[in-house]
Parts: C-alpha cells; sequence; structure tokens
C-alpha cells in the first residue's frame, strides 16, 4: 500500500500523477494516500481535495463491494442460489470490474434455474402430467445430465409412463367404440410394463367381460336369424346374466329378445309337432297343435291354411268312421248324408262320388225291397214282382231279393193257371207248337255250317259295349262302361266299401289270337288304376301265354289309407314284344286283384284300346 513516507521526495505533481494513475488503476487505498500527500504538502490543491473525495467514495463502494461478494459466496457455498444470484447481481450490476463475481453469478443463474425446473418436474411427476415433466426433466437434462444424480433416470419413467398414459388413453377410446379386442391387447402391454398401473387390471377384465357380452349378443342375433332357439336362448340367458351389473346399458332389449325366441320356439316346435301328426294322418292331434299356434300367432308359416286342412281332415275321418258305421248298420239314408258331405269336402274324389252313388242305389234297392215285402204281405204279386225286378237290377248280388222274386213267380203262376184268358192263351199256344213240329217232319232239314271263330283280336276298345270276343270271370266285378262315347273295361269295382267291403280275389278277361306275321308284332294296351291299398297285395297284371308281366300298381304310398284320397296312376301306355309268338296263337288274360284277406282297401282297373301292331 502506498503511504506518503515512502516517497517523501516527491513533489505534490508526483504525487497527484501517482493518485491519478492509482484511480485508474482502481487502487483506492494508494489513490488515497497520494492524493493526501498532495495536500499535506499544498493544503490548497483543489483538484487533490476533489480526487481525494472521489477515490473515498470509491473505496467505500469497494469495500461494499467486496461485503456482497462475500455474502453471494456464502449464499452459493450453501446452495442459496436466487440470494447468491441477488448480491452476485448488484456487484456486476455496479460496474464494478470483477471476473470472479461475474462467473460466480453465471453459476447461480445455471443452479437457480435448474433448481426451478427439477421442482417444477417434481410437481409434474406428483401429478402425473407426463408430457409436462417430460419437457422440463429434457431441459434439466439439457443443462446438466448429471444433476441431483437421477433426473436423467426420472426423464425416462416420464416418457414410460407418458408412453402407458397414451396406450391407456386408446384403450378409453377403444372402450368408447366398443373395441374390445384392441382394448384388451394395449390393456396387457400396459400391464406388462406396469403391473399396478391405476385401474389397468380392472379395465382388462371389464373389457373380457364386454368383449363376451357383445359376442354372446352377435351369436344370439345370429342364432336367433337362423331360427336355431335352443342356442339364442342359451346366449341371451347368459347376457341377461352378465349384463345386471351395467343395467343391461345397450343390452335392454336381450329381455325383450329372449321372450321372442322363447315364444318362437314354442311356436316352432308345435307346428313341427303338428306336422308330424299330419304327416302320420293324427288329424286331431295336428289339430290342436296348429290351434295353439294359431292362437299364438295367426300368420305363422301358413298355419290358417294347415289348421283348415287338418280340421277337413278330421271331419273326413270323423265322417269315414260314420259311413262305415252306417254301412255296417246298412243305414243307407245315413250313409248318403254322410257321403254327402264327404263329397261337398272333397269334391274331387272319384271314389267318394262312387260310395256316394253306390249308398244311393242300396238305399234305392233297400227302399223298394221293404215297398215289395209290404206288396209281399198284401198278396199283391205283379207289383211285388217289379219292385223285386228293381232290386235285383240296383244289387245283382242280393240273394234275398232273389229268392222273394222266385217265390212271387211261382206264387203269381199258380194263380195265373185258373184264370179263363190264361187257359185260353195256352191253348193258342200248344197249338202253334204242334204246327210248327209237323213243319219241321214235312221240310228238309239242312244243317247250318258253322262259322269259325275268328283269329285276329276283336273287340278291344269295348265300343260294342259288352264283352265280346272275351272271356271273363273271376271274384270281383267286370264291367264295361262307357262315358262321353269312350267305352272300357272296368276289372273290380269302385262301389266295393273300402273298409272290410271288399271281396278278396280277382277280375279278369282273356281272349285268344293269332299273332300276324309282321317284322315286329307287338302287343299294345291303356290302363288305370286307382287303388287304397299297395302294390305288394293289390295290383293290376298282363299275363301272355302264361307269362306274367307286371305288377302294375300303387308304388308310392308307405301304408294302405281309406282315409286318403285314392292313388290313381292316371291313363298309362304299355306294350309288349309279341315276336317270338308270329304267326302263334296266343291267349292274352288281363286281371285286377285284391289280396288283403281282411277285406280292406278297395283297388280296380280301368282297361282300353287293346290292339296288336
Amino acid at each position: 500500500m502506498y503511504t506518503p513516507s515512502n516517497h517523501s521526495g516527491d513533489t505534490p505533481a508526483e504525487l497527484y500523477k501517482r493518485g491519478i494513475e492509482c484511480l485508474g488503476r482502481q487502487s483506492w487505498e494508494e489513490a488515497i494516500a497520494a492524493f493526501r500527500g498532495v495536500i499535506q504538502i499544498e493544503p490548497g490543491h483543489e483538484k487533490a481535495w476533489q480526487k481525494l473525495e472521489e477515490a473515498k467514495r470509491e473505496f467505500k463502494k469497494f469495500e461494499d463491494m467486496k461485503d456482497l461478494y462475500r455474502k453471494g459466496k456464502a449464499h452459493f457455498d450453501q446452495g442459496q442460489w436466487e440470494a447468491a444470484a441477488a448480491c452476485l447481481r448488484l456487484i456486476t450490476s455496479s460496474g464494478e470490474q470483477c471476473e470472479n463475481a461475474t462467473g460466480l453469478l453465471a453459476e447461480a443463474v445455471k443452479q437457480l434455474k435448474l433448481q426451478t425446473l427439477y421442482t417444477n418436474a417434481e410437481v409434474w411427476l406428483q401429478e402425473q402430467k407426463w408430457e409436462e415433466a417430460i419437457a422440463t426433466l429434457e431441459e434439466v437434462v439439457g443443462i446438466d445430465q448429471t444433476y441431483r444424480g437421477d433426473s436423467y433416470n426420472k426423464l425416462r419413467r416420464a416418457r414410460a409412463q407418458y408412453r402407458l398414459q397414451s396406450l391407456y388413453e386408446q384403450v378409453l377410446d377403444h372402450f368408447r367404440e366398443e373395441e374390445w379386442p384392441q382394448a384388451m391387447r394395449k390393456l396387457r402391454a400396459i400391464l406388462r410394463k406396469d403391473p399396478d398401473y391405476p385401474d389397468a387390471a380392472d379395465r382388462l377384465k371389464e373389457a373380457r367381460r364386454r368383449r363376451k357380452l357383445a359376442a354372446l349378443y352377435r351369436d344370439g342375433i345370429g342364432f336367433q336369424g337362423t331360427s336355431r332357439w335352443e342356442e339364442a336362448i342359451e346366449q341371451f340367458t347368459e347376457i341377461i346374466r352378465l349384463a345386471r351389473v351395467y343395467k343391461f346399458g345397450k343390452y335392454k332389449d336381450v329381455v325383450d329378445r329372449l321372450a321372442g325366441v322363447q315364444r318362437q320356439q314354442e311356436l316352432d316346435k308345435r307346428f313341427k309337432q303338428g306336422e308330424t301328426y299330419r304327416r302320420q294322418g293324427k288329424w286331431e292331434e295336428a289339430v290342436k297343435e296348429f290351434r295353439q299356434v294359431h292362437e299364438m300367432d295367426p300368420n305363422y308359416r301358413g298355419v290358417q291354411a294347415k289348421l283348415v286342412e287338418c280340421n277337413k281332415r278330421l271331419r273326413l275321418k270323423e265322417l269315414c268312421a260314420q259311413e262305415e258305421a252306417s254301412a255296417r248298420d246298412k243305414d243307407w239314408p245315413k250313409v248318403v248324408e254322410v257321403l254327402e258331405e264327404l263329397h261337398e269336402l272333397v269334391p274331387e274324389d272319384v271314389s267318394i262320388i262312387t260310395r256316394l252313388g253306390e249308398a244311393k242305389r242300396q238305399h234305392e234297392s233297400d227302399r223298394l225291397y221293404r215297398e215289395a215285402m209290404k206288396y209281399i204281405q198284401k198278396k199283391r204279386w205283379r207289383k211285388a214282382k217289379v219292385a223285386l225286378e228293381q232290386v235285383i237290377r240296383l244289387d245283382p248280388g242280393n240273394l234275398d231279393a232273389a229268392d222273394q222274386l222266385e217265390n212271387v213267380r211261382r206264387c203269381s203262376a199258380r194263380i195265373d193257371l185258373h184264370n179263363p184268358f190264361v187257359q185260353w192263351g195256352i191253348g193258342i199256344l200248344v197249338g202253334i207248337i204242334a204246327v210248327v213240329i209237323s213243319l219241321i217232319q214235312i221240310l228238309p232239314f239242312t244243317t247250318a255250317t258253322p262259322t269259325p271263330k275268328p283269329t285276329a283280336l276283336c273287340n278291344g276298345d269295348f265300343e260294342k259295349r259288352n264283352f265280346e270276343c272275351w272271356q271273363h270271370g273271376g271274384e270281383l266285378r267286370q264291367d264295361v262302361e262307357c262315358d262321353e262315347g269312350q267305352c272300357y273295361a272296368v276289372l273290380g269295382s269302385p262301389r266295393y266299401m273300402c273298409k272290410g267291403g271288399v271281396p278278396v280275389g280277382e277280375a279278369w278277361i282273356e281272349q285268344s289270337f293269332r299273332v300276324p306275321q309282321t317284322v315286329s308284332p307287338t302287343l299294345s294296351l291303356r290302363y288305370r288304376v286307382l287303388s287304397y291299398d299297395l302294390v305288394s297285395a293289390d295290383f293290376f297284371q298282363v299275363i301272355i301265354n302264361g307269362t306274367p308281366v307286371g305288377p302294375f300298381g300303387n308304388e308310392e304310398w308307405h301304408q294302405s289309407s281309406c282315409d286318403s284320397e285314392v292313388w290313381d296312376s292316371g291313363w298309362q301306355d304299355t306294350a309288349f314284344d309279341l315276336s317270338p309268338y308270329r304267326g302263334e296263337m296266343v291267349e292274352v288274360y288281363l286281371r285286377n286283384v285284391n289280396g288283403k284277406p281282411d277285406k280292406w282297401w278297395n283297388t280296380w282297373t280301368y282297361v282300353d284300346d287293346v290292339e296288336v301292331h
């Protein structure tokens, strides 16, 4: 330090100059000593006095700065960055040159910034504001990667949590969109990274439940749409069990759907059972099932038509039973009444029309027979005879009527022999016979040469309205019928009662003819079989020289039935090769067979256009 005693030989000018130099170097104490030396030598040196005051002021400021620096340094050393920065900023802002203060201030400001950022980052971490925490910690690490020793690890954790948070937000989006597989996949990824991530485990369970509900709902609707009622009920019942937790939410319609499916299942079950009964001919049971369906849903699968049909069939069955019982009791008025109702129900059934005609015939035959009996009781033989002949025309098989007619004829003959007119007639007849005998004795007698039988097949179209050229016979009826100018043979009879009134045996026609000497001689004919039985028992057959062809009959049914509409083959054309018999006589034998010994299930055949080509 400079003192006047050190420079006692200096002049005031030299001292003044030295003081100015010390001011320039900010050596305040030396400047003060120099200026005091000037004043001691030259007390009236005004500039020295001014510079002395200036040096004293600057020295005081210097001492203050030193004090601030010591305080700032103390705060710095204690990590009180804000206080240290305040002290050091006063020094640097004073304009005083202090490199230590400037460097220390820069470090204090840096540490203060790091401290503030780190504190903020911890707040963001605590509040799980990962994006803000990441930005703050990235700034901290950018300034000092080793700050506090865990800044970088905290940054990594924040980044990991931010990724998890992003995944979780996506999970929430998937929940809103009900995208359960995607939600489950991302929740599993979250839990792999952080098993304790808030709500993730519960959300995963929830997503699984929701996915199961969605699958159940989807499958249930699918099963409902394909009428798989059992599976649909199972799915909807499980949804109701699971969805109660959510107060059903979007599955509020499941209760109604379940009720609807159960109703459809009941409808379907009853309808199918009704159909089964219908196919089995169990009309009463079918009506019961179809009526239940109709009450539940009148428009279900045409159930109205099914119910009408089965009611009709049931009525037909009842009427057929009444017909059978009435026929068994020979209550022909009742049979006619029943058959007329049957005809109204099934107007196209030929067999009913036939049976109705037969019943009316029997009814008329019975009425005439009773009338004839009354005439017999009153001995009115001629009227009894007319009535009985009408009975036999209506019913050729009525043996009682035939016996009564024979008795009536005998009684009538005995009575007429005593009549004088009858006796006169007999006398004339005897005279005529005597004249004829005498003429035969006088005239020459010649014998006519018999006409040989034709050898070609004849009357194959039955247009002669009889069986001319044909032999015929059998236990069943054989007739020739004509309809609108078209004639045909009938083997068997549609008039036989289907239930117990069918004779056992056959009806046959037969004709022999010579086969022509043509290249390919052929026998052709048309036939039509109507049957309530199966071909294994009842049939139509062609036999040529003992070789059977056929049988032809009902191969479509699985069981015989008098309650179904008669099976009708329709008119069929068939032909047989006669080449092996060229030029020979052959015998064609056509027969209709009823083979059931219980006399049930009638079968008859129409034959026409038997020709040889």
